[in-house]
């Protein structure tokens, strides 16, 4: 588990960064897999999201992943009714309390966001085509778009 210094002095969230390492799936999987989408057993899946969100301290129903597609597409969830998992897109953005947002990523860089002023996380997916297509600059339009000034925005 990796931590950002720059989140890390907020206590009003909690964040981390996952390697692959001391997870519960098997062969090529051998990892703490987070992929539904991928052929890896559900079972050993479950287990990894079950052991991330014990880690995070946020029920694994409340963890959130996307379909990731390579894409620019900012998902943003207004309220708890809202929350879904497998959406398609490559960012979430929210102010929702109590919520794991997630990316997953083997070589894509996994971005966190974090406005302190006016409590508003978001967590991006970006490989290439994402940020040539500009999933980093809509997930922070998306951030201004919800009065966040991005002087006041933390990215790590």
């Amino acid at each position: 588990m990796f931590f950002s210094s720059k989140l890390k002095k907020y206590k009003n969230i909690r964040h981390c960064f996952f390697s692959r390492k001391n997870g519960f799936s098997k062969g090529i999987y051998e990892s703490l897999n987070c992929g539904m989408g991928s052929g890896d057993e559900k079972e050993n899946v479950i287990k990894n999201i079950k052991l991330v969100s014990k880690k995070i301290g946020c029920k694994k129903e409340y963890i959130i992943t996307l379909n990731q597609t390579h894409s620019n597409n900012v998902i943003y969830f207004e309220n708890q009714k809202e929350v879904k998992s497998k959406i398609m897109g490559d960012a979430i953005v929210t102010k929702i309390k109590n919520v794991g947002i997630s990316i997953l990523a083997a070589d894509c860089a996994p971005i966190l966001f974090y406005d302190p002023k006016k409590k508003i996380i978001g967590c991006a997916h970006s490989g290439w085509k994402g940020a040539l297509y500009g999933i980093i600059e809509n997930t922070v339009k998306k951030f201004n778009e919800l009065n966040s000034k991005n002087s006041d925005l933390i990215a790590v």
